[in-house]
């Protein structure tokens, strides 16, 4: 250690310190050790109301990651799949599938209704094995637009049963009587060919696919046999 004395009368390490570090506030200090690291090194940090903190020796940074930079964080490498992610693949979770669909793999239709009167007259209506929701809005299976009499979602729905090959009629959330053939409908009721439904101010004739004579689930594909 070579200790001198500046101008204004402070004693300084000159083997640690090019100028007086207590007149240039440490500016002048010298830094010894590997790289910018700061790990394992002694540096000439004062205290300049004292000499407490030159020499001090610094340890090794704290490894603990400050909470934006995330450093230590386990990252999925890119395009990997969770276990719980290839259990669920394919598995359409939420959405409910008709059996038709189910046991026959497609979705056919199985029926048709025919606007005669209304707003939407000479307008056909595909009818799927399931419980159709008839409409104003684009949400429901059948949409009937332009009768304001009809409701926008679950006016009534028509309902395929593929167990036993018919149709039901059941009332929804409308304040509007149903009819068909002229008779209220206020319980789920059978629907028969050529049946006439009237949904506020439009008619509709009920025309079956599915019936005694046919349905989806005998029908064989020809190049697979399923």
């Amino acid at each position: 250690m070579a200790l001198t004395e500046c101008a204004n009368g402070h004693l300084y390490d000159t083997d640690m310190y090019q100028t007086c570090p207590y007149c240039n506030g440490g500016s002048n200090m010298i830094n010894f050790g590997a790289g910018d690291s700061g790990i394992g090194k002694t540096v000439g940090s004062i205290n300049p109301a004292g000499n407490s903190g030159i020499g001090k020796t610094v340890g090794a940074p704290s490894m603990m990651p400050s909470a934006s930079s995330e450093v230590g964080a386990t990252v999925a490498p890119a395009g990997y799949r969770g276990k719980k992610e290839e259990e669920n693949e394919g598995d359409d979770t939420g959405k409910t599938v008709a059996m038709i669909k189910k046991s026959t793999n497609i979705d056919p239709v199985v029926g048709w209704l025919a606007c005669i009167a209304g707003v939407e007259k000479g307008r056909d209506y595909r009818i799927y094995g399931k419980n159709n929701t008839i409409g104003r809005s684009d949400k429901n299976d059948i949409v009937i637009k332009g009768d304001t009499t009809i409701s926008r979602e679950n006016h009534a729905r028509i309902g395929f049963d593929p167990k036993h090959n018919n149709f039901h009629l059941i009332p929804g959330e409308s304040t509007n009587v149903l009819y068909v053939n002229d008779d209220p409908i206020y319980v789920p009721t059978v629907l028969n060919d050529r049946d006439i439904i009237e949904l506020g101010e439009s008619k509709f004739i009920f025309v079956p696919l599915c019936n005694d004579k046919f349905n989806w689930q005998d029908q064989k594909d020809e190049k697979t046999g399923e």
